[in-house]
This record gives structure tokens, sequence and C-alpha cells, in this order.
């Protein structure tokens, strides 16, 4: 996989989760938001990497593989870069808290519609999403 891959991934994802959303499937629309932001935040990764390709073996870079996005954006290196876009942004600030409650054991968890809807928006709001602060590195 290369960092292209994942764009285009966390690109479908999302609208894989606005469609589950407008299906009333609330927990599926949850789970699937995660892993638009993972997508991101691995394309990420890849730019720092020769080629943009990902990472080849787990042994490589246990962290790049993980799902925990506190993992992934240390392996991309731009924890600096979050956490002053955080700062600056109170909105997106609130929206990276909600996303950070995301795990990929939610996929265990039922979820509501407010959950849902709370976690879609936090994630791509045009202005103050996750996505669009990763987008700006990816």
């Amino acid at each position: 996989m290369n960092r292209d891959d994942f764009q285009k991934l966390a690109e479908l994802h999302l609208q894989h989760a606005k469609a589950l959303q407008n299906a009333g499937l609330d927990s599926g629309a949850y789970y699937i938001c995660g892993y638009v932001v993972e997508c991101a935040l691995k394309a990420c990764i890849c730019a720092r990497t020769n080629q943009f390709d990902f990472y080849v073996h787990p042994r490589v870079a246990s962290k790049a593989w993980s799902h925990e996005f506190g993992k992934l954006i240390e392996v991309s290196g731009l924890e600096e870069e979050f956490r002053a876009a955080r700062q600056s942004d109170r909105v997106l600030d609130v929206n990276w808290k909600t996303v950070e409650d995301w795990s990929e054991d939610s996929r265990y968890e039922p979820r509501g519609q407010r959950e849902a809807e709370d976690l879609l928006v936090a994630v791509s709001d045009p202005d103050h999403g996750v996505l669009s602060c990763i987008k700006r590195y990816w």
C-alpha cells in the first residue's frame, strides 16, 4: 500500500460512513469513521517514507501498523503540528477529542445516532474537521 492508496481509502471510508448514517446504521457509521482517520494518518506516514510506500512489515515499524491514533501521529512525525493546530482552533480541538474516543473495538459496542453524527462531523467538518487537518500534511 502507498500514500495514494491510503488517501483514496480515507475518502472512500468517509463516503461509506455517510451512507451508513443515512441508512440509519449508526454503529457501522461510527466504526467506519475511525478508519477514515486511520487511513489519513497512514497517508501522512507514507508521505515521510521513501517513494510514499507504507512500511513493509509490522516488525519494521509496529506503531505504523497500529489502529491507535496516538501511535500513528507519533510515527507520522506530526505531533507538534497537530498540537499547534489544536491550540489555535478550539473547534478542531473538540473534534480531535471526539475522534480520540474511537478505537477498533468500537465494532463490538452499539452506537446511537447522536454518537455517529458527532463523530462524522468531527471527522468531516470542512473547516475544523480532523480529516481537513490531516490533509494539510498527507
